[in-house]
């Protein structure tokens, strides 16, 4: 069973994310376009997915390094 009450790494890089927002949104309004809806929403629904998917990258990166951290 995992340790719910680790210490983890809360540290945020924002040096990167104005070309996650970007290549989201752009990615989003693609597809939104190119199905005959609405860009904008489309624009956001890639922002927030982009969001969501480097968050899960990031923490399972954080649970790799602290797992070799103990061997």
């Amino acid at each position: 069973m995992k340790n719910l009450f680790k210490k983890q790494n809360t540290e945020m890089d924002f040096s990167s994310l104005s070309t996650i927002l970007t290549s989201g949104a752009a990615a989003g309004m693609a597809i939104a376009n190119h199905l005959g809806k609405n860009p904008q929403t489309g624009g956001m629904i890639g922002v927030g997915l982009s969001l969501l998917v480097t968050g899960l990258m990031t923490a399972l990166d954080d649970e790799k390094s602290s797992s070799n951290f103990k061997s």
